[in-house]
């Protein structure tokens, strides 16, 4: 009896646990993204969370302490280094070293550049890939794509202050109907690049009318296209352009009123120039070797920063290697100071073509009859043209700077044919033979004494 009542309590209490309240999570069945959705996107907006949102490479610092109303509030350097994707630095370092010099005004985007690129090495295969993948700094395609939906997903700001857009596209010509493109190729640019694509006729003054548009739509019509940017011919098989448009103010601005004209030394001489002036209190910089770095944060995009060498030491050589642009941009010890700041203003277009650039970093058989872009098209292709074109301004409000890069994908058929060259010189005894058309030797002989003059 006792058995059966102990097995009746059991009973009961089981039956009491299932009607209880618990907390059960509903699985949730995630559809597929639509064709030309940003991936990145499209699994955040679901709850998924196998693409976290990073923060942008400059996200903005926090102010040490709050100044006194009659202060201006602090911009400090920032002390950890923000979340970046995986070999993005090591890219910026080297591409950055290459092209920035010292020697003159520069602005290079190395955002637009990795994009771009990275859009080519999509549709490479083979060799073509690998060299796009290391200087990339990915070791597969499907790491820089995770890499590159991340980066699309973190780089994008839009509100009262700031804007940062990134924009990508394909443009496939529509002059050789012979020539077709690999779906799944287009399928990945739209799902992971958010990149449209569109259909021109190069060779055709409408193609490059319609691409400077897009370019101008994306950049707010900030830079000025070069006449020869946008020349395709009919030998153009695809275009893949990436924007970049970045607008913010100073989380401090710079009061207009404190805006004096001062000398600046250039490398031709010394010239007058307008100086933006503030001081930021209980604030952070940072001294290195030969330099001292200095960040001004932004409202919403990120922050500026500005390494300025110290007097005597030229800026031509503290850079010229990857490790030394490292150093500058991250290296040194940060102290508490006072800054007062003196920043000119200033404004100008700048343009970087990328051809030798690439080589020599690496990339070098997509520039070749070697070239493999199966994964694009079943045309044989190779990169006829790399550059970017970019603008900035810096003024009391803030910063706004714009850019796009271009890479031209071509017929193989553009190449010349390379011949190996001979000197044939017959100043010694020789065979001579004499054939019908067919080949049919005629005459056949030698010569050791050719006549005299």
């Amino acid at each position: 009896m006792k058995k059966h009542i102990c097995w009746l309590l059991i009973v009961l209490l089981l039956l009491a646990g299932c009607t209880g309240k618990t907390e059960t999570k509903e699985e949730k069945v995630v559809e597929a993204p639509v064709e030309g959705q940003n991936i990145g996107l499209y699994q955040a907006e679901q709850g998924e969370t196998v693409i976290d949102a990073l923060p942008g490479f400059d996200a903005p610092v926090e102010q040490k302490e709050e100044p006194a109303a009659t202060e201006l509030p602090a911009a400090p350097e920032q002390t950890a280094e923000p979340a970046k994707v995986s070999g993005y630095d090591a890219f910026v370092r080297t591409l950055s070293a290459a092209v920035i010099d010292g020697k003159g005004n520069r602005n290079l985007s190395p955002i637009s550049v990795y994009l771009a690129v990275a859009m080519a090495a999509e549709g490479a295969r083979g060799e073509t890939q690998a060299e796009m993948l290391a200087l990339l700094g990915e070791k597969s395609i499907e790491d820089l794509r995770l890499s590159v939906a991340r980066m699309m997903l973190a780089l994008r700001a839009n509100d009262r202050t700031g804007e940062l857009l990134l924009a990508n596209s394909i443009w496939l010509g529509q002059q050789d109907a012979t020539v077709s493109f690999q779906q799944a190729y287009l399928d990945v640019l739209a799902q992971s690049y958010d990149a449209q694509a569109e259909a021109v006729p190069f060779g055709d003054a409408a193609a490059a009318e319609r691409i400077a548009a897009w370019i101008r739509e994306k950049t707010k019509d900030k830079i000025e296209i070069s006449e020869d940017a946008l020349k395709f011919d009919t030998q153009t098989l695809a275009v893949l352009i990436n924007t970049i448009y970045l607008k913010d103010v100073w989380r401090t601005p710079f009061d207009q009123d404190y805006t004096e004209q001062g000398a600046f030394q250039s490398p031709a001489g010394e010239m007058q120039v307008k100086y933006m002036c503030r001081t930021d209190v209980a604030s952070t910089i940072v001294r290195g070797e030969g330099y001292l770095r200095y960040a001004m944060a932004l409202s919403e995009v990120g922050r500026m920063v500005f390494v300025l060498p110290d007097e005597g030491v030229s800026l031509e050589s503290l850079l010229g290697s990857p490790e030394k642009l490292g150093e500058l941009l991250h290296g040194g010890t940060e102290h508490d100071a006072e800054v007062n700041v003196k920043l000119p203003k200033f404004t100008f277009q700048d343009r970087t073509d990328l051809e030798e650039i690439l080589q020599q970093l690496g990339v070098q058989i997509c520039f070749t009859a070697d070239a493999d872009f199966s994964a694009m098209t079943d045309a044989p292709a190779y990169v006829s043209r790399v550059l970017q074109e970019s603008r900035i301004g810096v003024d009391e409000n803030g910063v706004e700077a714009a850019a796009y890069t271009m890479m031209a994908v071509a017929k193989n058929a553009a190449f010349p044919t390379e011949h190996e060259k001979v000197d044939f010189h017959l100043t010694r005894p020789f065979l001579y033979a004499i054939e019908s058309r067919d080949g049919t030797v005629l005459f056949v002989g030698t010569v050791t004494a050719p006549d005299k003059a």
